[in-house]
């Protein structure tokens, strides 16, 4: 049995930072997009007020933010160093990068899974054109484990890539377990972070990852439009860039001369103006995370996500997520006898101010760190009286 860390006093305080819990919005919708706190919304509104009342250029705080920004995004997934840290806009984009900057082979293989959020397939699907071969695991219960994937490596396997938390079952993957697996046949390793960078932090090196691919919008509660890409020191030195711009070279204010060096991969995919919104707004966000306590968040979210569990049980319905605390985060998703029409039952809570989400005629109910029992329980309670 998990508890929370948070007194009810200290719950009341985190509830402030989110204005829309007091207009009586329940949201647990955070495995799509998430509520921005305050803090992160005064951040972004600064650097909206120096473009719009002055002083506009102010590239001095710009390069301070950005510095300050990469630090803590390292920090927060233990890297040795802020340097392998690339700013880029979304999951696809990181992935992207990572597909097409190595040096593929024809009968090279990619293990994937049948679980897998298209952002982490269709970047390799553009593979198969090179004589690329993907490897998709069918998932066993809504689960991917390393013997599953140790059973599907081949002398041709050239890297295995999986979300840390899955999209739709909310299911959790061991990756030391997996990331050890690949660091003993070679492999590279590839993670698509975005349904776990928030709700707790990803420690690279434990778990030997190669790379870790990542949006901002959901769980990390930044602005849309900005992620990042985290690179090992082992991908730095093989990957090359699939883009490039003005800022990806040594000296790019020598505008005049244009055989300059190429900076290393992890800053060269940074080409030109950088998005300073959502940079801010991220950097805000994860300073917030440590002053709450990101094991303090994590712990709250695993709390709320078993005391839906445990509300479910006896309800006329069947749990996709696991409720082993190690193989789930904050995402439950269930089904329920006799309901067809999911969509419409979202958008029935909606008019009771309610927002969670359908996916694949499953309700997925994913809470953050703010969120209360009493949330939970007018939830399930509407859903229930709803369908």
């Amino acid at each position: 049995m998990i508890n929370s860390p948070f007194s009810k006093a200290e719950l009341n305080e985190i509830r402030s930072f989110f204005p829309h819990t007091e207009s009586g919005l329940i949201y647990l919708n955070h495995a799509a997009i998430s509520p921005l706190p305050v803090q992160v919304n005064r951040s972004v509104s600064h650097w909206l007020d120096i473009r719009t009342n002055g002083p506009v250029e102010n590239f001095s705080e710009l390069e301070e933010t950005i510095h300050t920004t990469r630090q803590r995004v390292a920090d927060y997934l233990n890297a040795d160093s802020a340097d392998q840290i690339t700013f880029l806009g979304n999951t696809s984009d990181a992935i992207s990068a990572v597909a097409s900057g190595l040096n593929w082979s024809d009968g090279d293989e990619i293990i994937l899974n049948t679980m897998e959020f298209p952002s982490n397939v269709q970047p390799f699907r553009r593979l198969e054109s090179k004589g690329v071969k993907l490897i998709y695991i069918p998932h066993r219960d809504y689960t991917i484990t390393a013997d599953q994937i140790e059973s599907r490596i081949t002398p041709r396997t050239k890297m295995v890539s999986v979300s840390a938390v899955q999209y739709l079952s909310g299911y959790r993957a061991d990756l030391m377990a997996i990331g050890k697996l690949c660091r003993e046949k070679n492999l590279l390793f590839v993670v698509d972070g975005i349904q776990a960078l928030g709700a707790s932090t990803l420690d690279v090196e434990a778990c030997h990852i190669d790379a870790v691919a990542t949006g901002a919008h959901k769980w990390l509660m930044a602005p849309m439009g900005i992620g990042f890409l985290y690179l090992s020191k082992k991908l730095q030195e093989i990957l090359t860039p699939f883009k490039t711009g003005w800022l990806s070279v040594e000296n790019p204010w020598e505008l005049s001369e244009f055989d300059h060096e190429w900076l290393p991969v992890s800053a060269h995919l940074e080409t030109g103006t950088p998005n300073m919104l959502g940079i801010a707004g991220l950097g805000e966000s994860l300073k917030l995370f440590n002053e709450i306590g990101t094991d303090h968040i994590k712990n709250h979210i695993l709390y709320l996500t078993e005391f839906i569990l445990n509300n479910l049980s006896g309800r006329p319905c069947e749990s996709i997520t696991k409720p082993d605390e190690h193989q789930r985060l904050g995402i439950v998703s269930f089904s329920m006898t006799g309901t067809t029409d999911y969509n419409g039952c979202v958008e029935e809570l909606k008019g009771r101010n309610i927002t969670i989400s359908s996916r694949e005629n499953h309700f997925r109910v994913s809470p953050h760190y703010y969120n209360t029992e009493e949330e939970i329980e007018t939830v399930l309670d509407h859903l229930f009286t709803a369908v």
